[in-house]
């Protein structure tokens, strides 16, 4: 059960890392549209740069779905189709079903609370995987440019 401490802890760590106005669900259960009414999988990406190229795609007015986020990990577990985890000349690219389990460490036993569901303004939809890879791909890029240039 998550408390109103941790809830506001867990938005103030995701809130610098975003520029999009997202809407947020502060309970795992139940699972947002469209995940109660369509097949997906899970693509987990870490908070940088996935965050970055999952705005870049709302900015651009393609679909973006629900996406679970791990203040605690700084991971996010964005909801694809469920086809995609075969998809992309067979590359798997970490699609996984729909396990939505964090990484455990030594320094994080006790569980991640503080998980939220981060909801784009029209939640209908499901995230395109080529699109996201898509992004990652630019975002990741951009960054290494941007870390040569300033070298």
């Amino acid at each position: 059960m998550i408390t109103i401490a941790d809830a506001a802890r867990a938005v103030r760590d995701v809130t610098p890392a975003t520029t999009y106005a997202w809407w947020v669900q502060l309970a795992e259960k139940p699972f947002p549209d469209p995940l109660t009414q369509l097949d997906w999988a899970i693509l987990p990406l870490g908070l940088q740069p996935g965050l970055p190229a999952l705005e870049a795609l709302l900015y651009d007015g393609e679909p973006v779905g629900p996406v679970l986020c791990c203040p605690r990990h700084r991971r996010l577990y964005v909801a694809v189709a469920a086809e995609c985890r075969h998809s992309l000349d067979g590359e798997r690219l970490g699609v996984r079903g729909r396990d939505l389990s964090c990484p455990v460490d030594g320094r994080h036993r006790g569980g991640c609370d503080g998980r939220l569901w981060l909801l784009p303004s029209d939640p209908r939809h499901l995230t395109d995987l080529v699109a996201v890879a898509d992004r990652m791909l630019h975002v990741s890029s951009a960054r290494r440019l941007a870390a040569a240039t300033c070298a």
